[in-house]
């Protein structure tokens, strides 16, 4: 997977702005300046900022790793000089973190490869050939500190490191509809699976007003997936006092089959599997200790008098590219 970022010539080296060489790393913007003002507090230079843009050198693993003992001065529109690969030096001593880095067969992590290229536009440009995994450094924001089972680092706003090995877990039964093993995927997964019925209820019935109580959008840019569900609800005194809330099939039986395949669910139909499955991830966020540390990643309001419930998420993802193109959304286990 390619990714093209405008290239800038300062003096004599290559830049790209703060905002594309964050991508590279899945870090936030603001929180890659503040690295770069740190290191400038320790008189380290592989940024500058002009008029209202931040800029960063990109750096020269070769020179880095075997530097020639040149020096190879860039002059900054501010006046001084600096060695930008001693700086890149000396910040990798720092933080090392800040080399874009890919999957080798080997247990080390080896550089991210980048070359230059002339795009349509005439403009001069840098691909990077891409297999970072996102799944391990990705945007949210809410985490206040690493004492989720499955998170191992994180810094506010900016980005999560997780364990696949102390993750939520799901049962989806046996040949149900659903596939997923944690509880933020199967939520993010039975999204899909309601918003298709919709779109073929819909599709199916064009003479009639069309069902949209759901609506899914994937953010690239945030990392996240925004959820926003009006579904109308069944309420029913049980023989204990207790009430009993449902989803109502507002979509008819022809377009909300489920099977729960036996599993932590019993829903019969899509739209109380969905209501279910947004109830089982409430309540897993709840069960986070200390109360302060609880994420809020989604909300559900619970209307009988008017008669539905009302369902807000915004859930981290990570992406995952097929061999033929084909881009594959997963939900994170923030959990």
């Amino acid at each position: 997977m390619a990714t093209i970022f405008q290239v800038f010539l300062i003096d004599n080296r290559r830049a790209v702005r703060v905002e594309a060489y964050a991508q590279l790393l899945h870090y936030s913007s603001k929180y890659l300046i503040e690295l770069i003002k740190k290191l400038r507090r320790q008189k380290i230079y592989i940024g500058i900022k002009w008029r209202k843009y931040w800029y960063i050198f990109l750096p020269d693993y070769l020179k880095i790793k075997s530097p020639s003992g040149k020096n190879n001065s860039t002059n900054l529109p501010s006046g001084q000089q600096i060695d930008v690969d001693q700086e890149w030096r000396k910040a990798w001593e720092e933080i090392p973190q800040l080399f874009p880095k890919f999957d080798t067969e080997k247990e080390e992590k080896a550089p991210l490869p980048l070359n230059y290229t002339i795009n349509q536009d005439g403009e001069l440009g840098v691909i990077a050939f891409s297999g970072l995994t996102s799944k391990t450094v990705t945007q949210i924001i809410g985490v206040q500190n690493a004492t989720y089972p499955a998170t191992t680092g994180y810094s506010y706003g900016n980005y999560i490191f997780y364990d696949p090995n102390k993750m939520s877990t799901f049962d989806a039964g046996t040949g149900g509809t659903l596939k997923s093993t944690q509880i933020p995927q199967a939520f993010f997964e039975v999204c899909r699976a309601l918003d298709a019925a919709e779109n073929t209820r819909n599709g199916a019935n064009p003479g009639l007003p069309p069902r949209r109580n759901l609506s899914t959008t994937v953010s690239f840019d945030t990392g996240t997936v925004a959820v926003a569900a009006t579904i109308p609800i069944i309420t029913s005194i049980q023989t204990d006092g207790t009430i009993k809330i449902s989803g109502s099939d507002y979509l008819g039986s022809t377009y909300s089959s489920f099977n729960n395949g036996g599993g932590d669910l019993t829903s019969t139909n899509i739209v109380a599997a969905f209501l279910e499955t947004a109830s089982l991830l409430s309540a897993a966020e709840k069960v986070v200790t200390p109360v302060e540390n609880q994420p809020n990643n989604i909300q559900i309001v619970i209307d009988t008098e008017a008669g539905n419930a009302t369902i807000s998420a915004n859930l981290p993802f990570t992406t995952a590219a097929a061999n033929n193109g084909d881009v594959t959304v997963i939900a994170i286990d923030y959990l």
